[in-house]
């Protein structure tokens, strides 16, 4: 089977949230603890950007490998291309302390 040439919107809202929970399931099997995740359709590059928020550091080497392992499953399992992968790092403690802090004017 080819690889399509765009996602249409429909397919992609109808399978993000099945290719969301592939990739972080792979990654907690990594050992990679994810506390948010974003697909982006990109009909420019036809392919998906994936925005990773983890709560604690990791070793960029072992980031690198897991995006390539999950890359390629991807394009097995869903037959998606992957643009690129976004790694943020937020600590929980921090992220508890910005929402209990009152906005600033």
């Amino acid at each position: 089977m080819s690889h399509p040439k765009a996602i249409s919107p429909e397919l992609f809202n109808t399978i993000r949230q099945d290719v969301a929970r592939y990739i972080k399931k792979k990654l907690k099997g990594m050992e990679i603890d994810v506390t948010d995740m974003e697909l982006h359709n990109s009909s420019l590059t036809k392919t998906i950007r994936v925005y990773v928020t983890l709560s604690r550091t990791t070793n960029l080497k072992a980031l690198y490998l897991a995006e390539q392992m999950v890359m390629k499953e991807l394009s097995q399992e869903f037959r998606l291309q992957v643009h690129a992968f976004y790694w943020r790092y937020l600590p929980e403690e921090k992220l508890g302390d910005e929402l209990s802090a009152p906005p600033s004017h």
